[in-house]
């Protein structure tokens, strides 16, 4: 309700305006990132595990921009993170995040971020299209869907909290984007492409996502 009302007051400021400002405004990322930020506690509440992490599948670089900009305003630690270790941040409150875009900072500087991360000094990860594949950290078991990704990219994005870790048995997926179509669509062509592999075996592989 917060993110329609910010939406509706965005389109009478601006009138007719494009998607990618609207959804890069202050007005919409700060409600987003408020209940991204509330979950995200919730869920390790709720697991008794403070070690996970979570990544932000933004829906521009402007709003992975703005959503850090946001997040260091509202709720960052002030300890630089090359002080921390991951036993000082234990705890469910959210208070590190980094913004992961090709066009800030250097690879090496990309690289202590991803680091970080895997290392538990940060605990959300904003990003647009980078880390989408490839990307192993098993302790990030939440992902938030910002914009829709199509077909195999989009599988390869879900696995990202899939990986195994502790006691979890799958990772969890929150839409803002309304990726189901999208997922049934490709998640249908995926298991047609295992039909045809394993045959009978298929049965093994027919529940690998599961909704809540």
């Amino acid at each position: 309700q917060k993110l329609q009302k910010a939406l509706d007051e965005i389109d009478i400021l601006k009138g007719s305006a494009n998607k990618r400002y609207v959804y890069s405004h202050e007005s919409f990322v700060k409600p987003m990132l408020e209940y991204i930020v509330k979950d995200f506690e919730t869920t390790r509440i709720a697991h008794n595990n403070n070690d996970i992490g979570g990544m932000v599948i933004c829906d521009s670089s402007d709003q992975a921009k703005t959503m850090h900009k946001i997040f260091q305003e509202n709720y960052i630690i002030k300890e630089p993170l090359s002080n921390l270790t991951p036993k000082q941040c234990k705890d469910s409150k959210v208070k590190t995040a980094d913004v992961i875009l090709h066009d800030i900072g250097t690879k090496d500087e990309r690289r202590e971020q991803i680091e970080n991360f895997k290392e538990g000094k940060t605990d959300l990860l904003f990003v647009f299209n980078m880390l989408l594949t490839g990307f192993d950290s098993p302790r990030l078991k939440k992902l938030y869907m910002g914009r829709v990704v199509k077909a195999h990219s989009l599988l390869q994005a879900l696995t990202r909290v899939n990986r195994p870790y502790e006691n979890f048995n799958y990772g969890y997926v929150v839409d803002f984007a309304e990726i189901e179509k999208e997922f049934e669509k490709t998640n249908q062509s995926y298991l047609e492409e295992l039909q045809n592999e394993f045959g009978d075996e298929i049965d093994k592989y027919s529940n690998l996502f599961k909704p809540s």
